[in-house]
């Protein structure tokens, strides 16, 4: 689509409008860059210099590795054109935590830790060179660097620049998106292996980093990550080696939703004018309830928010029940959430041990519930079982 960038004005007679032509080619209104078909053809579009810069010193001296275009993955390259004019991708974007590398994240990065833990998913640096290039990322990769340059994930993230993909799920006639990985995948079979609940190739797109990271009840030191959204969805809980089960898996009533998590968190506007374009909603929060009435599951739209706010209100209520039924944090909670020692952690009962870290299934989805309604319920359900069997 870049390459094409000036055909698509070209289509709709825009191809000489000033405003356009910023965007829709390489370097127009500076020194060298694009004047017209007729002269500077070979500008037409978005080429390379305009993400990379002035090249000609390369090309004149390509054994000169010093000369080489710089490679830079930050969003504010693209937002020289994804924003704001008619579509504002990159102040959607930046308003998210996708835009912002987690403080104490950030801390171990630069301090020569986590490259290879945190950093797979915490930072875009780290992605592209581990997934994109193919590289061997040692742990203190990011070792001594300015936290403020450190790169979250970026547009370039999820989005390949130089390529189409054909990993879309029924774009519309002319758009590819350009995604990394697939939008929609077949629905995955539930697990409770470890090494399955933590596989990212079982995932769509999202799922790249909303997956778990591997903790079980047995678990003292800290619950389940805030990234299970996909397991949560697919209705999965991750066990230790000779675990028994501890609520059934449970496909979710979701798992019909068209292009699973786009159809919800990414709603697609088209914008009916003279320069329309396809506009997806990258703050990734659900604004738009249209999804949950047109695939015929909930009447109207209003209905679809109404349904979704008695459910979050209803888990809300469930978690906050087995809270109070725990009684004192200290008593139970984890070491990181100001629990017992680790001393103190070999003390609690199995039993509280799993209760916990249910509750924590269910909080740390995000969604109370929403993901996978059923599920959710049964697993607020089976704690309060549980806890009764030890009295409280």
């Amino acid at each position: 689509m870049h390459a094409k960038a000036l055909d698509n004005l070209e289509a709709i007679d825009q191809g000489s409008n000033p405003a356009c032509l910023l965007c829709h080619t390489t370097g127009f209104g500076q020194e060298g860059g694009f004047v017209s078909r007729n002269t500077t053809n070979a500008l037409a579009g978005v080429g390379c210099e305009t993400c990379h810069g002035p090249s000609r010193d390369h090309v004149e001296n390509v054994a000169d590795a010093a000369l080489r275009p710089p490679v830079n993955i930050s969003s504010d390259i693209c937002s020289q054109c994804h924003n704001p004019f008619h579509h504002a991708l990159f102040g959607e974007w930046q308003a998210t935590l996708h835009a912002v590398v987690t403080e104490h994240v950030a801390e171990e990065l630069v301090a020569g830790e986590a490259a290879t833990s945190c950093g797979t998913c915490h930072s875009g640096d780290v992605r592209q060179r581990r997934f994109v290039q193919n590289e061997a990322v040692p742990d203190n990769m990011l070792e001594g660097r300015d936290i403020a340059q450190l790169n979250a994930i970026e547009c370039a993230t999820c989005h390949d620049p130089h390529a189409r993909t054909n990993r879309a799920f029924l774009p519309p006639e002319g758009h590819d998106f350009q995604l990394r990985y697939a939008e929609v995948v077949p629905f995955p079979t539930a697990s409770n292996v470890v090494s399955e609940t933590t596989d990212p190739a079982r995932f769509n797109l999202c799922g790249q980093c909303h997956h778990d990271r591997g903790t079980t009840w047995v678990s003292g030191s800290r619950p389940s990550h805030h990234s299970i959204q996909s397991n949560f969805y697919v209705g999965e809980m991750p066990l230790p080696p000779d675990g028994s089960v501890l609520v059934p898996n449970q496909r979710t009533v979701h798992a019909f939703a068209p292009k699973q998590c786009v159809t919800c968190h990414m709603q697609r506007e088209v914008e009916e004018d003279v320069v329309s374009a396809i506009h997806a909603n990258h703050g990734f929060a659900v604004q738009d309830f249209t999804g949950c009435s047109s695939i015929g599951c909930h009447p109207t739209p209003e209905g679809a928010q109404a349904d979704m706010a008695a459910l979050q209100a209803e888990v809300q209520a469930g978690l906050d029940a087995i809270a109070a039924r725990l009684g004192d944090p200290a008593t139970w909670e984890y070491t990181s959430a100001g629990g017992p020692d680790a001393a103190g952690q070999a003390a609690i009962p199995d039993v509280v041990k799993q209760v916990r870290f249910m509750y924590y299934w269910v909080l740390n989805d995000g969604s109370l519930g929403v993901h996978n309604p059923e599920y959710a319920r049964s697993i607020l359900t089976q704690a309060g079982i549980l806890l009764t069997s030890t009295g409280k």
